[in-house]
């Protein structure tokens, strides 16, 4: 048996541990076993960052259920892998590039995308390491990419199949453009932040010379695509205009004034001008109206030939020149300051470009209607429930979905035209000849899919789907999904559109979302700010286990968590008194001692026993009900006031001089602790669980931790009996005695005389002497108040520490008339609400009696206070 250390050495235990577990199989799933399955699939971070804090968080939490789960008995799998991410990789290589003095365009695609691959490679391994360095209990046999052949081809599936059911379709429609990362982005990865503007007010005169309308506009330099201007067709204002032309201001074009019910008629003049190539609700209006689309924006954000005199600059260079020209023609009305909403790339962070454009689209209405309906039938539950509203509103809100990027790296869409005729074709694998015409000159599609496409098929292209496979039967659909709820639409509701189309079934029962963490003011982290905290550089400095204790005890659901050293520092300070425990319970057993001992209960085991009881048995329920708050602080009290500040000082006695029957209660208290802290701090745990255990496990138990069964069923907590008063009676006369300490300005540690009237605690006068501090304990039912005492009331009773020449009388007065009126201020409303005879025959009876007994404890401690003041 490996004797502990003085102190944990958690950068030793942290490297160590985790091969052992990978060595040992301990988090392979066992599909053969007879087991239940539980399964859980990682959402897969990009293979381009280092982990984050919100990545420590979600896998953390990932992981204190799995091994709860797999030390409950199921067959528990956690699926891990990483994501392609196409627009972050393809960025992280062309800044590469550019450093070398090339780019994409010069290289060619195959060379480029060859470029990426050889990137990925030297980089995915990253993650995979701070992965293990979290502690996280995968199946990395099973690890996935989400441009792994198996999962290419599930793409393939979905798209062909969509396309041919006409789910998917190609064809010109306002889109997002990103001009820097050349390519079109979905509605959702728009991100909007408010700016200061201008409100331009333009004059268009009317071709009949009658007089002129005026519109504002935030975007002056579209005004050279205008094909018509706009009017609510109930404005009563405008009603003589509708059908009317006008002279454009600069192009000289004539356009109409037509009316439709999207303009706002409280919005600036109730006029606006219709730009059908550059705004969605304009290319919408456009569609209804019949009206043409001049495309005066191109893809590199320079005005098009179509802008005339203003072809080749930029698109704000533009907006100077066309307001100058407006101005210094009369058609300038006014100016005024307006805060404008801007849309912006989130990956790119450039100002977007409303253009039309020939993309791929799916129409994901059907999908969305039963993703709908499964979260409000409650075949989807959401933890918490409030994210349902959003849910709601995302799905009976949903647009087509463009799904095509202009990029390299990615999904290469199946589709191929024929260089001859132009037939499309869209199959799994790449024609021969075309269909049409016989030809063999077929020219794939250059763009990709979204990488969101593959995502969503995540929870079953993992287990081998489109083949059905036994893993695919088995696990899914998965158990649960544990994820931050600003990707709520962005991947959990297209996993569930997705599953319910592909699988007829959702692809998750639960969905816990997951909070976020910011830093200890409670500001999001960014690195503009300076507050971003390193998990790594956490990890390095405190520990994985204090890392991830932080983490799970504060992530109670809905709420944001904010870390700081002073929570790491505390979760450090839990693990150090584990330790330490654990250490001084070694000391005291001899290697005959084993679990196969028979343990001999007296008062302290007895009621340790029942608050581990009633502790694993809440902490069961708080993990099942995903509260990881909860189930850590109730260990964390479990462990620091119950066992350690409480059982172990009782216990001291028998520890050293006691029987082997008595000595191996501790030890198999010990062992369920350790096995219910594991999920939390796996490391401690397991160093801890080796250096007590070795050679004291019965035969045929595990001897991994890792592998050991949740303890709420351990035999040990059925055992009852004693008084299940008598501990808390011994733990409010510490109390006591130490208050009375602090009151009287007692150094801690200088030892007093000290009273009791509760002949019960004799037994236990040694852990008090010990605890407190004091010189002895006298245990007596006489009066207790002298001239040189300091009393405290106490249930049942009343302590005293003798401190002649140390008290103040005036001052120990002062504070038992203060607890005196105290005593009768709280006692009032109590009788005054039993003396209600209509509340005494409307409550509840176990109410009234509640409230009885409360009047009762008050009476008796204030007696005893009236006796101690004479």
């Amino acid at each position: 048996m490996r004797e502990m250390d003085k102190a944990f050495d958690f950068k030793t235990a942290q490297t160590r541990w985790y091969s052992v577990w990978e060595d040992s199989k301990a988090f392979e799933a066992a599909p053969g076993s007879g087991k239940e399955p539980w399964s859980i699939v990682i959402p897969p971070p990009n293979i381009t960052g280092n982990l984050h804090m919100g990545h420590a968080l979600v896998n953390t939490l990932h992981d204190v259920l799995t091994r709860f789960k797999r030390a409950q008995g199921f067959d528990a799998l956690w699926v891990p892998g990483t994501d392609h991410a196409g627009i972050a990789t393809q960025m992280m290589v062309e800044r590469q590039l550019k450093a070398e003095g090339t780019d994409r365009h010069q290289l060619g695609r195959d060379a480029f995308e060859k470029r990426i691959w050889d990137w990925k490679e030297k980089n995915q391994g990253a993650i995979e390491h701070q992965l293990k360095r979290l502690g996280c209990s995968v199946d990395w046999t099973r690890n996935r990419f989400t441009l792994d052949p198996a999962l290419n081809k599930a793409v393939r599936k979905v798209f062909v199949e969509s396309y041919k059911a006409g789910r998917i379709y190609r064809g010109p429609r306002m889109i997002q453009w990103d001009p820097a990362l050349q390519t079109a982005l979905s509605d959702l990865e728009v991100k909007y932040e408010e700016r200061k503007g201008k409100l331009w007010y333009l004059r268009y005169p009317l071709a009949d010379g009658s007089g002129e309308v005026v519109v504002a506009t935030t975007r002056p330099e579209t005004m050279l695509g205008d094909t018509a201007v706009a009017v609510h067709p109930d404005d009563e204002r405008y009603q003589g205009m509708i059908g009317k032309l006008m002279n454009h201001p600069l192009t000289g074009r004539q356009i109409p004034v037509v009316a439709d019910t999207f303009v706002d008629p409280a919005f600036g003049t109730g006029c606006v001008k219709v730009t059908p190539a550059h705004d969605p609700n304009d290319f919408a209006a456009g569609q209804r109206l019949g009206l043409p689309s001049i495309t005066i924006i191109g893809f590199d954000a320079k005005m098009t030939a179509e802008a005339g005199a203003y072809a080749g600059l930029d698109r704000f260079e533009a907006r100077k020149r066309v307001v100058a020209d407006l101005e210094e023609q009369g058609f300038l009305l006014k100016v005024e300051d307006y805060v404008n909403k801007i849309s912006l790339s989130d990956r790119s962070g450039a100002v977007l470009e409303p253009l039309v454009s020939e993309q791929w689209f799916m129409d994901v209405k059907e999908a969305a209607a039963k993703a709908l309906e499964a979260v409000n039938s409650g075949a989807i539950q959401f933890t918490p429930e409030h994210h349902t509203a959003v849910w709601n509103h995302w799905l009976t809100n949903i647009q087509d979905w463009c799904i095509s990027r202009q990029l390299v790296w990615g999904h290469r869409i199946p589709a191929w035209t024929c260089g001859k005729c132009g037939e499309l074709h869209v199959e799994m694998e790449q024609p021969s000849t075309c269909s049409a015409c016989g030809d063999k000159d077929l020219i794939q599609d250059p763009d990709t899919l979204d990488t969101w496409f593959s995502s969503a098929l995540w929870p079953f292209s993992v287990f081998g789907w489109p083949e059905e496979t036994s893993e695919l039967k088995r696990y899914y659909p998965t158990s649960v999904l544990i994820t931050g709820y600003d990707i709520l639409f962005f991947w959990v509701a297209r996993m569930a559109m997705a599953g319910l189309t592909w699988m007829g079934e959702v692809p998750f029962r639960k969905v816990y979302f997951n909070s976020l963490v910011r830093d200890a003011s409670g500001q999001k982290m960014s690195k503009t700010k300076g507050n971003v905290i390193d998990p790594l550089e956490v990890m390095e400095e405190y520990g994985t286990d204090a890392l991830r204790f932080s983490l799970a005890i504060m992530a109670a659901p809905g709420t944001d968590i904010a870390m700081s050293t002073a929570r790491l520092e505390a979760s450090r300070n839990f693990c150090n008194k584990l330790w330490n425990a654990s250490r001084f319970v070694q000391m005291n057993l001899d290697e005959s001692i084993t679990l196969a001992t028979a343990p001999e209960f007296g008062e302290a085991e007895f009621w340790m026993i029942g608050r581990m009881r009633d502790s694993l048995g809440a902490v069961t329920k708080a993990l099942e009900e995903f509260r990881f708050h909860e189930a850590s602080d109730l260990l964390y009290h479990l462990v620091w006031d119950d066992f350690c500040a409480t059982y172990i000082e009782l216990a001291k006695v028998q520890l050293q001089s006691g029987t082997k029957a008595q000595k191996a209660a501790i030890l198999h208290f010990l062992d369920i602790l350790l096995r219910a802290l594991h999920p939390f701090v796996p490391f401690l745990t397991e160093e801890i669980h080796e250096a007590m255990m070795d050679g004291r496990l019965p035969a045929g138990e595990p001897t991994l931790l890792a592998q050991r069964a949740w303890p709420s069923d351990d035999p040990i907590l059925q055992a009852k009996g004693g008084d299940s008063t008598i501990i808390p009676r011994f733990q409010e006369v510490l109390s006591a005695f130490l208050r009375l300490k602090a009151e009287q300005g007692v150094d801690p540690a200088k030892r007093v005389p000290a009273f009791c009237s509760l002949l019960e605690l004799e037994p236990f006068s040694e852990a008090l002497k010990s605890i407190a501090r004091l010189e002895s304990v006298t245990f007596g039912k006489g009066d207790l108040a002298s001239a040189t005492r300091s009393v405290a009331v106490v249930a049942g009773g009343a302590v005293a520490l003798e401190l002649a020449g140390l008290k103040d009388p005036v001052a120990e007065k002062a504070k038992l008339e203060k607890e005196l009126a105290k005593l009768e201020k709280e006692l009032e409303p109590l009788q005054a609400r039993l003396a209600d005879e209509s509340f005494i025959t409307k409550a509840p009876e176990a109410a009234v009696a509640k409230l009885r007994t409360q009047a009762e404890e008050k009476e008796q401690r204030l007696s005893q206070v009236k006796a101690l003041l004479g």
